[in-house]
């Protein structure tokens, strides 16, 4: 399978499959791929290159900037996460701070499988939304943010991503 390995290792990226089967835009789907390899333009890799001064999360300021804080470590994502999984109530996705990839791929499992492809397709668009908004220079507040995420979760489904539907349906 192309793009399975990351680097000259001959070990599998764990959920690269998975990656590239969930219904999510391609942009979306390459930016997760980045972040398994953990090539994402983050405040930590920035400060370890020398093009910033610090390397603290420009949200929370008390840790440093990595994917998986800015997808799951930071007060202000997992903010959103709560918000989200009580929307879609799925109690039963935990949202502590842990790598990002791992708590997906866990969390996944704990979905019924006739949501479990929505479920990944909305997992990418929180994470993507979340990311935009480090880099984009928001203040908006969690809630805001969650409800944006609800505005683009219609697009997907309007623009052809059927299972993030079955997932929102009577949500």
């Amino acid at each position: 399978m192309v793009g399975a390995f990351a680097g000259d290792s001959t070990e599998p990226v764990r959920g690269a499959a998975q990656l590239w089967k969930t219904a999510a835009p391609p942009r979306v789907r390459f930016f997760y791929w980045l972040a398994l390899q953990d090539r994402c333009r983050t405040g930590e890799r920035r400060h370890r290159h020398g093009l910033q001064p610090t390397d603290a999360c420009i949200t929370c300021d008390q840790e440093p900037e990595t994917i998986d804080h800015i997808l799951l470590g930071c007060a202000y994502s997992r903010e959103v996460w709560v918000t989200w999984m009580d929307w879609l109530h799925l109690p039963n996705v935990d949202v502590r701070p842990q790598l990002f990839m791992e708590w997906w791929l866990s969390n996944r499992k704990r979905v019924d499988k006739h949501f479990r492809r929505g479920f990944d397709s909305i997992v990418f668009l929180i994470g993507w939304m979340l990311n935009a908004r480090t880099f984009d220079g928001s203040t908006r507040t969690t809630r805001e943010l969650a409800v944006d995420i609800r505005l683009v979760a219609e697009d997907w489904r309007m623009a052809r991503y059927r299972q993030l539907g079955i997932l929102l349906a009577g949500r």
